[in-house]
């Protein structure tokens, strides 16, 4: 009888750990594909008034943020080389500039949607568009994944929590089960 209590408590663990990594996954993915849902929209929209002929300076605002200390999107826009033309956001006071294999892919693909890291404790979430304009070739938006990393860490404790009072559920169970087997 010892045998089978000890399987069965087994398999509960098991089961357990494999829910509590669907919930993390799940969620965690959600967090993270929900970062890009500005970047998207901005990205498309400023793709679709440059395929019909506005101007740069139409579609920006004078104004720029930091985005290693912000947490607002903002968009670059790059020639065919991947040289930045104009962006509203600067990183340490410079147009941040995506690997080239961003822009390689993007080319090829039409969009690119990556997490990527311009510096040392900055991650971004980036959507990036191909243009079909005169002069701009590709259109990026990003943000901040700060909060979103926030977010992912306390899902982290949530989950860990949950599987370590499942495990003790499981544990004393198998305690008491144990006794009332003799």
């Amino acid at each position: 009888m010892k045998r089978v209590n000890f399987f069965s408590h087994a398999a509960a663990v098991i089961m357990v750990t494999i829910l509590c990594g669907l919930i993390y996954a799940a969620v965690q993915q959600t967090y993270r594909t929900a970062a890009n849902d500005p970047q998207l929209q901005m990205a498309k929209d400023m793709t679709v008034a440059l395929n019909k002929g506005r101007s740069m300076e139409s579609l920006f605002s004078k104004d720029t943020i930091e985005i290693s200390e912000s947490l607002a999107p903002f968009i670059t826009f790059y020639d065919k080389n991947g040289t930045p033309l104009r962006s509203s956001g600067l990183l340490f006071g410079k147009t941040p500039v995506p690997p080239k294999g961003v822009f390689d892919f993007t080319e090829k693909n039409g969009e690119d949607v990556l997490s990527w890291q311009p510096a040392t404790g900055v991650r971004m979430a980036l959507v990036m568009e191909s243009v079909h304009s005169n002069e701009i070739a590709f259109v990026a938006a990003g943000r901040s994944l700060m909060e979103t990393e926030k977010r992912e860490s306390n899902l982290v404790k949530m989950v860990m929590i949950g599987w370590f009072l499942c495990l003790g559920i499981i544990g004393i169970h198998w305690i008491f089960s144990g006794r009332t087997d003799k």
